[in-house]
Formats: structure tokens, C-alpha cells, sequence
């Protein structure tokens, strides 16, 4: 029993509770993926303070870059006049991978400094990568991606001859080498894609329309903006639309990132999480970036000409276009009927329920 009485002294005094002010936001209780950045600290200049702050740091991520290639290429006897910078094969490979990779601390510094929320709640909406969940959805994206290169192959054989895979490996060492390189950036490449497009920019628009109890709340915009529709539309084709700006010619190839990005964000959202569209990026881009190894293509991998979007075989072509629809299409169906038959969260859990 407590007493009240204030003249009884104790020793070592009681402390007091203390909570901070500076706590990061926890998860919003009840809401669905895309508006899980919409927590107790959202403000009006959060989203346009979050892209300020991530156009500084891709500023300085490029700077780096430049700096680390420029490094290399002195260490490995390369000039310093302008067009003469070059490093070899294989560190060109990993540096084609590496600035994307390197989005991921990127995000996650966003979310957890800039938004003040938990990091987790850009990953799913129990707050963490749920790893078996993402375990299933790489196993079952293998079967869209096998189906996908089983039909390119006759499908160009027929259509497009000049589209089909013609060996150049640059010897076994090599190959080995540059499998290495795929095998370990690759993952944290497509994780990386999915956590920006997918992650933060999904929310980042999620978060925008008020809540129903809150100062216009109750208004039709608001109740639009709270809607998935504007998230997965922004999420799924924001990329497309930045790709057909810089390659005008690529038609095919921009529908078919539609395609893939609309799917990939609409399952984000119906499963709470980034885990169903990390599987099929990482599944597609290893048989993506291993095609590049075995034609010896490897120096176009992060120069834009190899988009690493987890696209199936033939971009620039319209196979590319029909394999997308189809690929997706398959993994939109499996995933979902899969999520429902386990029970996978699709809201965040009420506080009481948490661990």
C-alpha cells in the first residue's frame, strides 16, 4: 500500500516518472500500411522536409560515389583527364549496385530522425520485417520469374532473334567474381528500390489526408487522400514516369514499370508490409543482373541502360511488356490467396497487443 501522508520521508527518495518529449512516435493503432506515417508527430512540413533532407543526402551520396570510383581508379593506374577515369569490370559492377544499396540507411535515417517514428513502421505494420513472411513470398516469386524466362526464350527465338541471350562471359574467374558481387549487393539493391518507392514515398502520400477526428477530417478531399488510391498511384508510377522523361524512346519498357510498380504497391498495402514486393525484386533482379554477367554487359548495369526494377527478360522490347503483366499478375494472385489462407496483418495492431 502507498502513502500518501506527506510528512512520512523515505530514503533513497522515490523517482520520479520521467517521459521525454523526444520519444520517437509510436504506430498509429488500426491503420493500414500507407498511412502508417501519419503518427502523433506528423506536421503539414513533414513530407516536403523529408524530400529536402533526402535531396541533401543524395547530393552528398553522389559526391561519395564519385570521390570512391576516382579512388579506385588512381589505385588501379588510371588518369585523372577527363573521360580517362576508368576502374575494371568488377568494381564497376559493385558500383553500378552500391548507390542504390546505400538508399537503405538513407530511408531508414529519414524516417527515424527526420519523421520521428519508429523504423520499423516503414517496414511493416507490426512495426518489423516479418522474415518468414518474406521468406515465402522469394519462394513463391520463383515460379512467375521461371515461367517468365521459359517464355521469353521461344517467344524471341520467333519474334525478336536479337533478343535472345548470346554468351560472353569474359572467362570463369570473371563470372565467378561478378556472381559474387550479384549474389551480395543484389538483395540489399532490391530492398533498397522497394523501401524509397514502395516504403517512404507510399506513406509519405498516405499520410497526407487528415484524420476522420481531426480539423477536416470529415472533408471529401480528405477523405480521398486517406483512401490507398492516391499512395499505390504515386508509389507505382512515379519511377515509370522519371524513366519515360530520360529514355522518351522506351515506351515498352516504361509500361511494363508501370505494371510492376502498381502491383507491387497495391500488395504492399494489402499486406501491411514491403516483404511481397522485396521478394519478386530480388528474385527478378538476380536473373536480371546474372543475364548482364553471362552477355557481358556488366558495365551497363547502373548507367540506366539495365533498369534494376526487377523487370523479367526483354526490356526495350514488348515481350517485356506481356512477361510484366503475366509475372505480376501470377504474384498478385498466389501472394494474396497465400496472406489470406495465413492470416498476414493487413492494420496495426491496437497498443495493448504489442510487444
Amino acid at each position: 500500500m502507498v502513502n500518501a501522508d506527506p510528512d512520512v520521508w523515505a530514503w533513497p527518495p522515490p523517482r520520479p516518472v520521467r517521459t521525454s518529449q523526444f520519444a520517437c512516435a509510436e504506430l498509429p493503432a488500426g491503420e493500414s500500411y500507407h498511412r502508417l506515417g501519419r503518427t502523433s508527430r506528423f506536421r503539414w512540413w513533414s513530407a516536403p522536409l523529408t524530400l529536402v533532407v533526402l535531396a541533401v543526402l543524395l547530393f552528398f551520396l553522389w559526391m561519395a560515389f564519385l570521390l570512391s570510383v576516382t579512388i579506385v581508379a588512381i589505385i588501379g593506374g588510371s588518369g585523372l583527364a577527363p573521360g580517362s577515369v576508368t576502374v575494371g569490370e568488377i568494381a564497376g559492377l559493385a558500383f553500378g549496385l552500391l548507390p542504390t544499396a546505400l538508399l537503405l540507411p538513407i530511408v531508414l535515417f529519414l524516417v527515424r530522425v527526420v519523421q520521428w517514428r519508429r523504423i520499423g513502421s516503414v517496414l511493416s505494420v507490426e512495426g518489423r520485417l516479418r522474415w518468414n513472411w518474406l521468406a515465402r513470398c522469394t519462394v513463391a516469386a520463383v515460379f512467375p520469374v521461371a515461367l517468365g524466362v521459359l517464355l521469353f526464350l521461344p517467344l524471341a527465338e520467333y519474334l525478336w532473334p536479337e533478343l535472345l541471350p548470346s554468351r560472353n562471359t569474359g572467362g570463369t574467374e570473371v563470372f565467378a567474381a561478378a556472381m559474387a558481387v550479384i549474389v551480395l549487393l543484389v538483395p540489399f539493391q532490391s530492398a533498397a528500390e522497394e523501401l524509397t518507392l514502395r516504403g517512404l514515398l507510399l506513406q509519405l502520400v498516405g499520410a497526407i489526408g487528415a484524420r476522420p477526428e481531426e480539423p477536416r477530417g470529415g472533408s471529401a478531399a480528405s477523405r480521398v487522400l486517406r483512401s490507398p488510391g492516391p499512395a499505390v498511384l504515386a508509389s507505382g508510377t512515379l519511377f515509370p514516369v522519371l524513366y519515360l522523361a530520360t529514355h522518351p524512346g522506351d515506351v515498352w519498357t516504361a509500361a511494363a514499370l508501370a505494371v510492376l510498380g502498381l502491383g507491387m504497391a497495391w500488395l504492399t498495402w494489402r499486406t501491411g508490409g514491403l516483404e511481397a514486393a522485396i521478394g519478386l525484386h530480388v528474385v527478378n533482379s538476380l536473373v536480371q543482373f546474372t543475364l548482364c554477367v553471362f552477355e557481358g554487359r556488366m558495365d551497363q548495369i547502373g548507367t540506366g541502360a539495365v533498369v534494376g526494377a526487377g523487370l523479367p527478360l526483354g526490356a526495350g522490347s514488348p515481350p517485356v511488356l506481356i512477361l510484366t503483366a503475366l509475372q505480376v499478375g501470377l504474384y498478385v494472385l498466389a501472394v494474396r490467396r497465400w496472406a489470406d489462407r495465413l492470416g498476414v496483418r493487413r492494420t496495426s495492431p491496437a497498443p495493448a497487443s504489442r510487444s
